[in-house]
């Protein structure tokens, strides 16, 4: 059997050390246990749903992969980024946060997810309305509230110069959800067409890209630089074409 001095200068077989060391960095790179607080709609588990939300699924879970490699190799901690499967569809959104943030196995041919310890918000913008959900790792749940985070784009968005809406923040309040005890960690909002009080979902798409990056600067948790290079940071499935991490 091959020694290996390690320890304090004991003698440890080298399996044993080898083991030991692979413990040491599975524990630094724990990969974090998430729960949302509400299972998946049971209208989304039909027969008739299955088709789409297999689209979901894994549009979802390969944007988590490009998100994951994204943030490694820019060392940001936080994106926000639109997909498109979900449409006006606010509870298949949050399913594609749970593919981008679902543990994501090594030994797959094709990986999925894995981005479950980046922060983001996540969007779907479409005619009818523009949905988002966000979503806070625990590691920076001190700095950044997903509910508050949330609000927040919300309510600036809906302000946006726009006198017919009334009190923005007291309107986010209501359109702004989460589940008991995980406001925290996870929160989603649908803001839907409403030609009277001038809301129209497809020009909010910058606005909310724009508000939900300036929350972030505000507390160091996103490089402060001009607006055009926020617009470089959100990825959409035109940016992410053709893209290998």
């Amino acid at each position: 059997m091959v020694q290996a001095e390690v320890l304090a200068g004991e003698n440890v077989s080298f399996p044993l050390c080898i083991s030991f060391i692979i413990a040491e960095m599975a524990d630094a790179e724990a990969y974090p246990e998430i729960t949302y607080g509400a299972e998946v709609p049971e209208r989304l588990t039909t027969d008739k749903m299955e088709k789409k939300m297999k689209k979901v699924i894994k549009e979802g879970g390969k944007k988590g992969v490009e998100i994951e490699g994204a943030a490694d190799m820019g060392g940001l901690q936080f994106f926000i980024t639109s997909v498109l499967e979900p449409e006006a569809d606010l509870d298949m959104l949050v399913e594609t946060m749970r593919a981008m943030n679902a543990t994501s196995d090594p030994t797959e041919e094709e990986r999925k997810g894995g981005s479950g310890k980046v922060g983001k918000t996540i969007f779907c913008c479409t005619d009818e309305a523009i949905t988002m959900v966000a979503y806070v790792p625990a590691e920076h749940q001190e700095k950044c509230n997903a509910k508050e985070w949330l609000i927040n784009t919300v309510t600036e968005t809906l302000r946006g110069g726009n006198d017919r809406v009334g009190d923005a923040k007291a309107m986010a309040e209501k359109l702004v959800e989460s589940c008991e005890g995980k406001e925290a960690s996870f929160a989603k909002a649908k803001i839907e067409k409403n030609g009277d009080l001038a809301l129209f979902p497809l020009k909010m798409k910058d606005a909310c890209i724009n508000h939900g990056y300036a929350y972030l600067k505000a507390r160091g948790l996103f490089p402060d630089g001009d607006d055009d290079d926020d617009d470089e940071m959100v990825f959409g499935d035109e940016d992410m074409d053709g893209c290998e991490w």
